[in-house]
């Protein structure tokens, strides 16, 4: 049987292989490690009290069906769960992304997020912080593009705000997620923001 790299293939290995290629090996002083160093496959099983999910690694045979791999990485429990954006079910499967966050004490978190395209559910944005940049309560900033999963620029300057800290920093090259918020045609981080660079209100 022969097997052939769809152009997407192609796509995303020549991605990766550029990902390794530049990964940094340290952080910059006061800057947070935004690298996004790995995706995969995730059926999702169960959601927790806290909505987030437990999930193992699949991979597609040549009929498109997923199958579990004998040695692929799960999620919950002990290990990291799955962030989601928007309305899933058990059994679904999504594509999911590992980033790393830092939180008050300088300690690297995993965080897992997977997107349900045509979810239904709330929609949570993708955006790109272009330059260092401090929020204080309800405070605004420009300073953030609205980017594919690519990173690839759909909206310059859009307007993000955050009603959750007395201030909150945010750093060139950071990618954060947001919700469509009705005041200005603008976007509310909060639901994303844990603490992260913040300081409580």
């Amino acid at each position: 049987m022969s097997y052939y790299l769809s152009q997407n293939d192609v796509k995303v290995l020549k991605q990766t292989i550029n990902t390794v290629n530049n990964i940094s090996t340290g952080v910059a002083q006061g800057k947070r490690p935004t690298i996004k160093n790995a995706f995969a496959y995730a059926e999702l099983t169960d959601e927790d009290t806290n909505g987030l999910w437990s999930a193992k690694e699949v991979y597609f045979d040549e009929t498109g069906t997923p199958i579990e791999l004998t040695d692929g990485r799960t999620w919950g429990g002990d290990n990291p769960s799955i962030i989601v954006n928007g309305e899933v079910t058990a059994g679904q499967v999504m594509r999911v992304e590992s980033y790393y966050l830092v939180d008050s004490s300088d300690e690297q978190l995993p965080v897992w997020i997977g997107s349900a395209v045509g979810g239904g559910g709330a929609s949570f944005y993708r955006l790109l912080v272009k330059n260092d940049f401090t929020l204080a309560l309800d405070g605004t900033s420009n300073q953030v593009d609205l980017v594919d999963d690519q990173n690839q620029v759909i909206t310059s300057n859009v307007i993000v705000r955050q009603r959750k800290f007395t201030t909150a920093n945010f750093y060139e090259n950071e990618i954060l997620y947001g919700v469509d918020y009705s005041v200005e045609g603008s976007y509310l981080l909060d639901p994303f923001l844990a603490g992260i660079g913040g300081t409580s209100a």
